[in-house]
């Protein structure tokens, strides 16, 4: 999926460009019918006895005029509600036929229904999906009642999307868009309108804009592809075409000379953030070398900018908190470029200039060669992987690239022959085009900084300021960086090593598991599906659980500062240099009950990994430097940060449901002094010091002879200790008070009530009563969204979760979270707990429980076939912990399969009889307490 991900992406900073679609794709029929509306249909293997509908429309809330903002969203909404051949509503149809994964997105430019994961074995369900999207296309209902009731559901999102990202984005947006139409159009609209638009105003949208010209449908899966061809041109071609359609326009963007600047100020807004943002249009005429070249160089470029600016914190030189550099996608049409830099408190200019020198030197110098070679490498290297990969069909390749070959008209084939194209583009780049890459758009116009904070009597930067310092900055005598580093020679490790004593056969898991003569035990699995790669996995018991209580603070730095200071006798940057090309991720974990590490790399680099393994374990390196600049920088940030209003509550509901003692107590500032550098270094020993303690699990596509040689040569050096093995020590903080109920008041945007339930039961539960409490979570959680939204239109959406955990403690829970107007919170509040009471004394329908046992029979054959390295790694993990076989699941299907209502009321009123009760409720004090701050 990262590969394919990846592949993706290469499109995305194209322009449009009508070129004819590739033939010979196998199992593809894909043309456009005589009414305009276009179509693929691919027969794919990838998830046998499925398949999946899109519908794309062309359409997004760019082409609203101002008095139909929000409706291209509110139309999409809408397509569930009511069709001609669903008068009732899509949305219960799907769900009573077990089918959940169904959505739809609205954007700025586009919009997308799909349906995915429709079972092929029954026919009849297929072709009605099939009625739904063609319904979606032409035949919405668009009843007033309905209308009138989604109002209540479109303002309940409006209200809990609205947040401090929201409004600092549409605040900025009249700089971001030069005041183009782009500025005004957030996708959702604003309350106002979508409390009074005329109903004929919504239904002139969906005839103006959805029609068959502006319209894709994608058909995916185990299908045969000529008679569903044959079955889109009989449906859809019977939707008439538009007569005189209007013109599907693309806003532009005019060019700006001068810097456009912005402050905007929001109370919530954690930091103070400088970012500067300059617009580039997409290049028309590449053919298709070039703009996949296009796009390789702009992922060369943000990977290069980051290690630029790495190299500086690793240095320890940097004047700001963060800072980051990104070029990418836009709008249609259009890319930009972003310099989002967190500064220390009144060091503003200081932090700008810093950064912005990084950008000239870029812009007068370029990159060099070792720059560019070495991100080559590694983007190759990713190609590769994914090409071992691309034997094994995916039907999200499929759907992108033909939505990409509709919208934007770029040409489409197999994934393995996309992969060849992708190489040569790659291999065809120079740094000498990268510089003038960099020159095309990197220019004096289309820029802008928006400056960000929450404290109207900071100093922020100027927009003089900002000019000064970029014109200081241009005359600047700054030297191109020179690099000269040659890789180092690897690690002269001579160990005495050990050997494997015994072997057990697991044949189960066709794997086995070996014990050293150290102790060690590890586990080993050859997976194919690994494509040339391998995990390895190890940890033992203890964590922060076994840590003394002064030593907390020291463990978070220890855990913070690993490989931060390099490994062994190379540093940081060295040990980048060592590492650099060959694929390895290595990282330590120390988590409340274990320690341990985790790491990855192709096969051909296993004796790399293994080294680091060791010397993780037997040669740590911490500096002083890198210490105190964390210690430093971590205090810093704790006394700077912003506490919003729900921060506070978060405190004071902790305080309400935690036993406080020294191992959780907040020390405020003090937290930091606690660390100790020399403490440090003595806990790393004794949290990686004994082999015997550890258990190692390798799998992937690694060769059974070379990993156990690598094992015994490395594991097998690793030292052990006499005595007992340490074990964890279960800490419970949970207070035993059966009811805490609060209201909280508190100063925040909009009219908002939070409400979050938590009812907790420690008692026992069968395997059996667990299943039952997770399906009736599932059930509660459509029923509540029957009623709290789509009856009494009071939120968005209803969060509900049931789960059960028997590690470290037992404990059943059962989350029930929504937001919703502050007036309407007790009365959904009583529903909630009413629902809740009828649980324990009432039936739920049958018609309720099999839409859910459906779908889990369906997640559980999905899952059956997506078995690769993170499965078996699980599997193995599991069993290592607890003799448990995660690969058999006759115990778990049995459990299904006998499931009834009955068991459901049962083991939920199990739960309710000795259950405690978390109740908490934030509203906003006022309805827009920010208007000072906007004006």
């Amino acid at each position: 999926m990262r590969g394919l991900l990846f592949t993706i992406t290469i499109f995305l900073f194209t322009t449009f460009a009508p070129l004819a679609a590739q033939e010979g794709m196998e199992g593809l029929r894909y043309g456009k019918l005589e009414n305009g509306l276009t179509y693929y249909v691919k027969h794919s293997k990838a998830e046998p006895g499925r398949v999946s509908f899109y519908l794309l429309q062309n359409v997004g809330s760019i082409l609203e005029e101002d008095h139909e903002n929000g409706l291209a969203h509110f139309l999409e909404h809408m397509a569930f509600n009511g069709t001609t051949h669903f008068p009732e509503g899509v949305m219960p149809y799907l769900r009573g036929k077990g089918i959940f994964t169904f959505n739809a997105r609205t954007g700025i430019n586009q919009t997308v229904y799909n349906i995915e994961d429709v079972p092929t074995a029954d026919g009849g369900l297929v072709d009605t999906c099939m009625f739904i999207v063609k319904d979606w296309c032409n035949e919405i209902l668009l009843k007033e009642k309905d209308i009138d009731d989604e109002r209540g559901v479109i303002i309940e999102e409006w209200r809990s999307h609205y947040n401090v990202g929201r409004r600092l984005q549409e605040g900025s947006a009249p700089v971001v868009y030069n005041h183009t139409k782009y500025a005004r159009r957030n996708v959702i609209g604003t309350v106002e309108l979508l409390k009074s638009f005329p109903y004929d105003v919504l239904r002139e949208f969906y005839h103006k804009w959805y029609r068959p010209d502006l319209q894709c449908v994608i058909i995916v899966g185990d299908v045969d592809e000529v008679e569903y061809e044959s079955k889109v041109k009989e449906m859809f071609g019977q939707i008439p075409a538009r007569v005189n359609p209007l013109e599907r326009y693309e806003v532009e963007i005019p060019d700006r000379a001068d810097l456009d600047y912005m402050l905007i100020l929001d109370p919530e807004n954690r930091s103070k953030m400088i970012s500067f943002h300059q617009r580039a249009r997409r290049v028309n005429g590449l053919d298709e070398l070039e703009r996949k070249s296009y796009s390789f160089k702009a992922r060369i470029f943000n990977a290069i900018w980051g290690q630029r600016l790495a190299r500086i914190v690793n240095a320890n030189q940097e004047k700001f908190l963060s800072a980051s550099a990104e070029f990418g996608s836009f709008v249609r049409n259009y890319n930009g470029f972003s310099l989002d830099i967190v500064p220390y408190k009144d060091k503003d200019a200081e932090a700008f200039e810093q950064v912005w020198t990084v950008w000239e030197e870029i812009r007068r110098f370029g990159f060099s060669d070792m720059e560019v070679e070495r991100v080559q490498e590694a983007l190759f290297q990713e190609l590769q992987k994914m090409e071992r990969a691309a034997e094994k069909e995916s039907n999200q390749y499929y759907v992108s690239v033909f939505q990409s070959h509709f919208l934007s008209g770029l040409p489409f084939r197999e994934q393995s022959e996309e992969l060849d194209v992708l190489k040569e583009a790659l291999l065809e780049i120079t740094p000498e085009d990268m510089n003038t890459w960099i020159h095309s758009w990197a220019t004096d116009s289309n820029r802008i900084i928006v400056v960000s904070g929450n404290d109207k009597d900071y100093k922020y930067l100027t927009k003089d300021q900002a000019l000064d310092v970029m014109a200081k900055v241009a005359e600047k005598d700054i030297q191109p960086e020179t690099i000269e580093r040659k890789t180092p020679e690897g690690f002269d490790l001579k160990l005495q090593g050990g050997t494997i004593k015994k072997v057990k056969k697991l044949d189960r898991f066709k794997a086995e598991e070996w014990t050293l003569s150290n102790g060690a035990r590890v586990f080993y699995k050859y997976v194919e599906e690994g494509n040339g790669f391998f995990s390895m996995a190890c940890s033992s018991h203890g964590g922060r659980s076994v840590v003394d209580a002064e030593d907390l603070p020291t463990l978070a730095a220890m855990q913070a500062l690993a490989m931060k200071s390099g490994l062994y006798k190379y540093d940081l940057n060295t040990l980048k240099d060592l590492v650099q090309g060959k694929q390895i991720r290595l990282n330590m974990m120390v988590s409340d009950y274990t320690e341990g590490f985790v790491g990855s790399t192709k096969a051909d680099n296993a004796e790399l990994l293994f080294q680091l393994y060791y010397l993780m374990f037997e040669e740590p390196r911490f500096e002083r430097p890198q210490f105190d600049k964390y210690v430093e920088r971590a205090k810093y940030m704790y006394e700077n940060r912003r506490q919003t209003p729900q921060d506070l509550v978060q405190d004071s509901i902790r305080k309400l449901t935690t036993r406080i003692d020294d191992r959780n107590r907040d020390w405020g500032a003090a937290y930091f002094d606690k660390m100790n550098f020399e403490r440090m270094k003595s806990l790393y020993r004794e949290r990686f010091s004994n082999a015997k303690e550890f258990t190692f699990c390798i799998v992937g596509d690694i060769d059974r002879d070379e990993a156990a040689r690598l094992t015994c040569e490395y594991i097998g050096s690793l030292p052990s200790r006499k005595g007992k093995k340490e074990e964890y020590i279960i800490r419970n903080y949970d207070v035993d008070t059966d009811t805490i109920a609060r209201e909280f008041k508190v100063v925040m945007p909009g009219d908002k009530g939070m409400v979050n339930l938590m009812l907790e039961n420690d008692g026992k539960f069968s395997d059996k009563e667990q299943m039952a409490l997770t399906i009736w979570g599932q059930m509660l959680r459509n029923r509540l969204f029957a009623i709290v939204r789509e009856q009494e239109s009071a939120t968005y959406g209803v969060n509900v979760d049931a789960n059960c955990m028997t590690f470290p403690y037992r404990k059943a829970t059962l989350m029930v979270g929504f937001e919703t107007q502050r007036d309407k919170v007790e009365r959904m509040k009583e529903i909630i707990y009413n629902e809740l009471e009828r649980s324990k004394d009432e039936l739920f329908l049958e018609s309720e429980l099999s839409p859910i046992l459906i779908s889990i029979r369906r997640m559980q054959d999905q899952q059956g076939e997506n078995i690769g390295i993170d499965y078996w790694m699980n599997v193995l993990n599991t069993y290592a912990e607890s003799k448990v076989d995660a690969t058999n699941h006759k115990a778990f299907d049995k459990m299904l399969e006998s499931m009834t209502v009955e068991d459901v009321r049962n083991a939920a009123r199990k739960f309710l009889k000795n259950v405690k009760v978390r109740d908490w409720v934030i509203k906003s004090e006022e309805a827009n307490p920010l208007s000072d701050w906007e004006k």
